[in-house]
């Protein structure tokens, strides 16, 4: 007990010393909110293309429109099958009169068992200046658990601040970074330091989730958790416990309740039902985990 007060302390400082350096990369999520009333602060999509892998373009496809308000684009995969794959490459402009600080591209409605929804360009954590424009990509995946000649329809929807505040974040968020943080070639918005230190306070405090090894073992231990979207509840629950529990370390959950509930007590309400096999259980709390780290 000792051993794992006097391990806590020191990464508790470690994370403290770096605090500074991801300040301005606290937020996330997808719709106009907070931001100052001083001067218009406002985002749009202004352009959508799609693409895919169909090989017969009689079988499936892939439509994006921009809606009336245009901080959203409705998303429609038509005649779907396991494996198809579509991209939706768009472009959102700052039509205000201030920088704005780009939260997230939230995937609303989707159908996760069927889908898998993931942002191949990351442009979230980033500021955009008046009048300047930022590139995107969603990649879809339609996975084995997916009907056949199916129609699924979702909305994706900007989420900007004027200033930097602490916010959950979506697996989607940390499925990027540990996937960049494997791949020098990709932008890391949070330090591979500190993702490590976040995997050892996980490792300490839970009941659940042990990285051993070297830190790039670690990475994809994490990564391969969060990924398991098209599994069983167990591993989705599992997935959107580790994302709770990145929130709760990397202290983005502080301030936010669900249902009453704390990031921690859904984490503990989760990790029992986990530990306990409490299979019925699950899909309730996989909600509550994925639900919480979509807050804000």
């Amino acid at each position: 007990m000792k051993a794992k007060i006097l391990a806590l302390l020191v990464l508790m400082m470690v994370a403290l010393s770096t605090i500074g350096y991801s300040y301005a990369c606290w937020n996330s999520g997808v719709h106009i909110s907070h931001c100052c009333n001083c001067r218009k602060c406002d985002v749009e999509f202004t352009k959508v293309a799609t693409s895919d892998n169909e090989v017969d373009e009689n079988v499936a496809d892939v439509y994006a429109e921009i809606g009336k308000a245009k901080d959203k684009m409705e998303i429609r995969i038509i005649d779907s099958y396991p494996c198809y794959e579509a991209y939706v490459n768009f472009a959102i402009e700052n039509t205000g009169d201030k920088p704005v600080h780009i939260d997230e591209i939230s995937i609303e409605d989707y159908d996760e068992a069927a889908l898998e929804i993931e942002m191949t360009n990351l442009i979230v954590c980033t500021w955009i200046s008046p009048g300047e424009t930022a590139n995107g990509q969603l990649a879809i995946r339609t996975l084995h658990e997916a009907k056949q000649n199916w129609r699924y329809t979702f909305q994706a929807e900007i989420k900007v601040s004027c200033q930097p505040r602490r916010h959950p974040r979506t697996i989607s968020f940390w499925k990027y970074e540990f996937r960049a943080a494997l791949n020098r070639a990709d932008k890391l918005h949070i330090p591979k330091e500190k993702l490590g230190c976040y995997l050892d306070q996980i490792t300490i405090e839970s009941d659940v989730f042990e990285f051993t090894g070297a830190q790039i073992q670690k990475f994809k231990q994490a990564l391969g958790t969060l990924k398991a979207s098209g599994s069983g509840m167990e591993a989705k629950l599992q997935a959107q416990l580790l994302g709770l529990w990145l929130n709760y370390v990397a202290r983005y959950a502080e301030g936010y309740k669900l249902s009453e509930m704390t990031a921690y007590e859904i984490i503990q309400g989760s990790e029992a039902a986990l530990a306990n096999h409490q299979t019925g259980q699950y899909k309730y709390w996989k909600d509550l985990c994925g639900n919480f780290n979509k807050l804000g």
